[in-house]
């Protein structure tokens, strides 16, 4: 009874209004902002500049915010999206991931250029321009109510994709996976942002190359399928049908649904949620060039590895047979040599780098709605790590179900905030 509920509210959630108001922000500030996707090669360029500072640098905050989509966002993600909305979601993927690099360079901007130094180290977010620049304190409190509900959700995906993976793979107990994972987030989640970004900046490039090792290998393996699934998936994409019983019974809208809310995980772009992280950098680097390097995650997570991923699974062949996403990924990158150890050090190196991250943004939108910050903190996280476990132990579509719908929370007051303070944005 619970789950169909669950269900549902996903389904309402990411029907047609969110993903045209989604999408139409992408086109929007991508036109706006006279096309800041042009600076993605500038992005790379710039976040090896000048990292030689205290605290958390560009290239750091760079590899937090990517452990928490490679992997999960790229991996699992992807076979979601596929096995929901079928393979024109791919095409969803890259498309909103393009101009999604638009929305990112936007919602980074904002906060970066209102953050605050205080106690040693710098806040901000949109829940504070919310309520300090544009005086709506009500939105600022929602947003993160939001972004608190949004961390438990991807805590949950982080350790079921792990769990997932290690349980099939090598048959260990859940319970066990589920203890180890547990007490290991316990013991990283109380660390600091440094901490954080230290770990994931070592783990994640180490990550990122075992990944791109396997996509090589398949992309060799079914380089005569490439060619012909680009083009069933972009004929899938605007596959329409006709409109029955009141409802859309279409192929195509089915698939841009399911590929902008799997693509929205993938690179958080109109959530808000890593500008909070953005906004800890401590750099020389001006808040345009800052926003330049975020918008660049996007381009390397979802216009590149993701519609990468999707290709090689439909190139596969195995999308047709009946699979979960988990099962589907196995039976892909399997092929591989090696491929059943690679991903599990990937997927695994990623959800433990991430379950920090994501821990840190509930932290600070608990930091946000509190007044007595250190009691409240260690109840979240305790609370977090609790659901790290319920994560491992649960089902896969209920975790993806429950994660869609508070990111879709978050998308209308941080779209609405960018939106409100635009020609504040330097392009």
């Amino acid at each position: 009874m619970l789950e169909n509920i669950i269900y549902y509210i996903e389904k309402v959630v990411w029907s047609a209004p969110l993903t045209i108001l989604l999408m139409s922000a992408h086109i929007y500030f991508t036109f706006r902002l006279k096309i800041p996707q042009k600076y993605v090669l500038k992005g790379f360029r710039l976040m090896f500049k000048n990292n030689n500072v205290e605290g958390v640098s560009s290239f750091k905050s760079l590899m937090t915010i990517l452990a928490g989509t490679l992997g999960v966002g790229n991996i699992v993600g992807v076979a979601a999206a596929i096995t929901i909305g079928g393979i024109g979601s791919v095409f969803w993927i890259f498309i909103s991931g393009i101009f999604a690099i638009a929305t990112k360079y936007a919602e980074t901007y904002i906060p970066l250029k209102y953050r605050e130094y205080k106690n040693k180290k710098y806040i901000g977010g949109a829940m504070y321009v919310l309520r300090d620049i544009l005086d709506l304190k009500k939105l600022g409190f929602l947003f993160s109510i939001f972004v608190v509900l949004s961390s438990f959700g991807g805590s949950m995906i982080q350790s079921n994709a792990m769990t997932e993976i290690i349980n099939i793979e090598m048959n260990i107990s859940k319970v066990i996976i589920a203890i180890f994972v547990t007490i290991f987030s316990c013991y990283v989640i109380f660390g600091n942002e440094k901490r954080i970004a230290s770990v994931s900046s070592i783990i994640v490039p180490i990550a990122i190359i075992i990944y791109v090792y396997m996509c090589v290998y398949l992309a060799i393996h079914f380089r005569n399928n490439l060619v012909d699934s680009i083009v069933m998936i972009v004929k899938e994409a605007f596959n329409f049908r006709s409109v029955c019983g009141g409802f859309f019974a279409s192929i195509g809208i089915c698939a841009m649904n399911a590929g902008l809310s799997k693509g929205l995980y993938s690179n958080e772009a109109g959530m808000g949620s890593s500008p909070l992280f953005n906004v800890s950098v401590n750099s020389k680097k001006s808040v345009k060039e800052e926003s330049i390097i975020a918008s660049t995650s996007v381009f390397i997570d979802t216009v590149i590895l993701c519609t990468i991923t999707g290709i090689l699974i439909v190139a596969s062949g195995l999308w047709k047979s009946t699979f979960t996403p988990i099962e589907l990924i196995n039976s892909v990158f399997e092929i591989v040599p090696g491929g059943k150890l690679c991903l599990i050090v990937s997927i695994s190196i990623f959800a433990i780098s991430t379950l920090p991250c994501t821990g840190y943004y509930g932290c600070v939108g608990i930091n946000y709605l509190t007044s007595n910050k250190k009691v409240y903190e260690v109840l979240y996280k305790i609370i977090y790590t609790i659901c790290v476990y319920i994560g491992c132990m649960s089902t896969v579509k209920i975790v993806w179900s429950i994660s869609s719908i508070f990111n879709a929370l978050m998308i209308i007051p941080n779209l609405f905030l960018i939106y409100k303070l635009r020609k504040e944005i330097d392009a």
